[in-house]
Formats: structure tokens, sequence, C-alpha cells
């Protein structure tokens, strides 16, 4: 297949396996830079470094939660333009995206300066690892601006049919913070400061690599002076704001997660869902590159109005999301053991509720991906509402609901269930909104 993708003409379904593989790369390194922190820390830190980096661990999603706000609203725009032919305004669209990435990366590295202690406090340090988190969030906090930027980015030059080199931008990273983890936080003994100084080169080395593509001749974007009044940027927050949601709500969830998981079993309950929370940020990510992958082509096509191929992309995401979710929920219910011994080797109560954990959360896999391609399929035809909706019902609002109910009934297994229970109930609502609305939906 040629370089310079005709996503308007080319067979959908070669499309779309061109655009998965990048696009599931690059989202797994972009999760396996929490992953091996977590490995490295809990070999070379303890179980006590491992309840720190659960507790650390939502600044990440927020970080990420801006970069999709306006890499993902951005690319939308953009490729909504492209499809128009309207290349000056995808232009402009591309400008304001990383302008608003560059100050809010900016305005928030330094308000987190300022207000580091309460921030630790807040996310939930007890005085025990308090030491620990501070030293984790204080380095991280001066790299706000590289994540945002690196974010955004990413899905600017995917989107600019340059799938595969957003995947190695992103997997350089990974790569790099794989090697640097090993030799600060092993190596040279660093602990949590090891683990937070290789994780920030990561962003860094991933803005090197795709600063390439706009020297090369297949580029198409640019920055341009902006010529349009606020509409486009609020267009660019609307369009990203489902995958902000998404995102955020991992902090959100991990958070309320922290506090129920704590309140039940105490410190080794955080290290158990450490564990947990990072090989569902893993299969999150693939399930994001799913919908990541479908959304260049069934943006474009909407812009051109070729319905057909908008209905194919999303059968195409749905179907993948299913065959997914289906082996990662096998996996953790036959091998749930080795998963945990990559983290942990010598506590076996630790061993014992990460386990049962791991089975009972797995099961949410099953539904987690077809909803996260039906945010995306609703984002790319710009139904801004009902995927915000979507995103708020899957990562906030049942969740807190589910957390609320069920560990009352079940105790420790309601929380490790409260995941199946947020998107079984989501899935009901996206399923209903389609079929109630399929004559009318891209029109």
């Amino acid at each position: 297949m040629s370089k310079r993708l005709n996503l308007l003409e080319e067979d959908v379904r070669k499309i779309f396996f061109h655009y998965l593989l990048p696009s599931i790369g690059g989202m797994v390194g972009l999760s396996l830079y929490i992953f091996f922190d977590t490995m490295f820390v809990g070999q070379g830190v303890g179980s006590e470094g491992l309840a720190a980096l659960s507790i650390a661990i939502p600044m990440y999603n927020v970080y990420n939660a801006i970069g999709l706000l306006l890499g993902v609203g951005g690319a939308t725009v953009l490729s909504i333009y492209h499809g128009e032919k309207n290349y000056d305004k995808a232009n402009e669209a591309f400008t304001i995206s990383l302008i608003i990435a560059v100050i809010l990366g900016v305005v928030l590295t330094l308000i987190q300066g300022m207000f580091i202690d309460e921030l630790c406090y807040f996310l939930g340090a007890t005085e025990k690892l308090f030491p620990l988190v501070k030293e984790y969030l204080e380095i991280m906090a001066k790299f706000t601006w590289a994540f945002i930027l690196s974010g955004t980015m990413v899905a600017m030059v995917r989107n600019d049919k340059n799938p595969k080199l957003a995947m190695w931008a992103m997997l350089s990273g990974c790569i790099s913070n794989i090697f640097l983890d090993w030799l600060f936080i092993i190596g040279f003994n660093m602990g949590m400061t090891g683990a937070i100084v290789a994780t920030v080169m990561s962003p860094i080395i991933t803005l090197l690599i795709l600063s390439v593509h706009f020297f090369k001749k297949m580029n198409t974007i640019k920055l341009v002076k902006i010529k349009s009044d606020f509409s486009l940027s609020i267009r660019i927050i609307r369009n990203g704001m489902a995958s902000f949601i998404l995102e955020v709500s991992g902090a959100i969830v991990i958070f309320a997660f922290n506090k129920a998981v704590f309140s039940l079993i105490g410190d080794i309950g955080l290290s158990a869902y450490s564990i947990i929370a990072n090989i569902n940020l893993i299969c999150a990510a693939i399930f994001t590159g799913v919908a990541q992958a479908i959304q260049p082509i069934i943006s474009i096509n909407f812009g051109g109005k070729k319905t057909d191929r908008i209905n194919k992309s999303i059968k195409y995401a749905i179907i993948t999301s299913i065959v997914l979710g289906i082996s990662f929920y096998i996996i953790g219910l036959i091998i749930p053991k080795p998963i945990v011994l990559i983290f942990n080797r010598d506590n076996i109560e630790l061993m014992k509720i990460t386990v049962n954990g791991i089975r009972l959360y797995f099961i949410a896999f099953l539904f987690m991906g077809v909803n996260i391609s039906l945010v995306s399929y609703f984002q790319s035809i710009e139904k801004a509402k009902i995927s915000i909706f979507s995103s708020l019902s899957r990562g906030i609002i049942f969740i807190l609901i589910g957390l609320f109910l069920l560990p009352k009934v079940f105790s420790i297994n309601g929380v490790w269930l409260t995941a199946t229970f947020a998107e079984v109930i989501t899935l009901i609502i996206n399923l209903a909104y389609v079929f109630i609305n399929r004559k009318h939906l891209i029109n």
C-alpha cells in the first residue's frame, strides 16, 4: 500500500488494518511507561513503592487526557476538513491544538510546583507513603508539558497518514523507559527517583521522533496564522471531550478504587490494585488503539459523506474488540499467577488477593472494547453529546455507583466487579442509542 493512503477510496478493511497495528502499538507503548515503572519499583523498592506508585498514577491519566482532548479533538476536525478538501482550515485546527497544549502544559507545571504537598495528600498519600509519593510527583510535574504535547502530536501525525511513525515514536519512548528503569532503579538503586527520571525521558524522545514527520514530503500539516474566531477552538474541545473524559475518568477510577480497597484491606490492597490497574491500562490501551484506528477513516469519510465506508469501519472495530476482550478474559482466568509474579515474588498474601482480583476484574474486558470503539465512532461523526455521556457513564457515573453499592454486598469482590457493572450498563445505553437513531445517525 502506498504511503499516502486515499482514505476516501481504498478498501476499508485494508486501511483499517494499516492503521490498527500502529495505533495499538503506539497506545501500548504509552501504557507501558507505567507498567515497567510498576514492575521495577515492585522489584527494587517493594510493596510500599507499589502503593506509592498507585497513588501517583492518576496524574498520568490527567496528562494523557489533556493530550487526547487536543489531539483527538484537533485530529478529528483536521480529518473532516481534509475530507471536505479545506486544507487551510485543517492547518488552523492543527495550530490551535498545539498552542493550547503548550499553554496548558506550562500552566499546570507551575500550579503543581506550588501545591505539590497538597496534591500528594489529595491523591491519598498517607504519612508513611508521603515521602515516596512526593519524590515521584515533584519530578513528574516539571515535565507535564512533554506528556501533553506528545499526546497531541501523536494523534496529529497519525491522522496525517503516518500511523507507523506515530507508533514508532511512542514505542521508542517506551523502550528507552524500560532500559532506563532497569538502569536507575536496579542498577543505580535510585528508587522512586530513578523510576520517574526514566519515565519523563519517554515523551521527550517521542516528540523528537515525531518531529521527523514535518521534514517528509508526505506531510500536509503546518503551523499557520490563526484567522478564525473561538468557534474552531470550541469545536476541537467538543470533539475531544469524550476522549478526555475516558482518560481522566481513569484517574478518578484509580483514586476511587484506592479509597475503596484501602478501607477494606489496607496498604496490601493498594499494592494489589496497583498491579491490576497496570494490566488494565495495557488492555484498555489496546482497545483504545482499535478505536483510534477507525477515527481518521470515519472522520474523513464523514466529511466526504460516504456512509457505507463509515459503517464498515465501525463493524471491523467492534469485531476486533470482541475477539480481544475474550482473549484477555481467558488469559486472566487461566494464568493470573504468572502475571502477578512479574511484580511480586515473595508476598504470599499479596499474591492471593491479586489473583482473585484479576479473575473478577477481567470480566469487564468482554464489554470494554466495544464501548471504547462506539465512543470513538460517536466522536468521529461529531455526535459529541452521546460520546461524552457514554464516557461519563462507563468511566465515572456507574463506577462510583458500583463502588458504593457492590462492596456492601460482596466486600472486596464487589470492588473487583465494579468495572464490569459499569461497562455492561454503558453498553446497553450505547446499543439502545444506535438502534433508536440508526436511520439518521450519520446524516
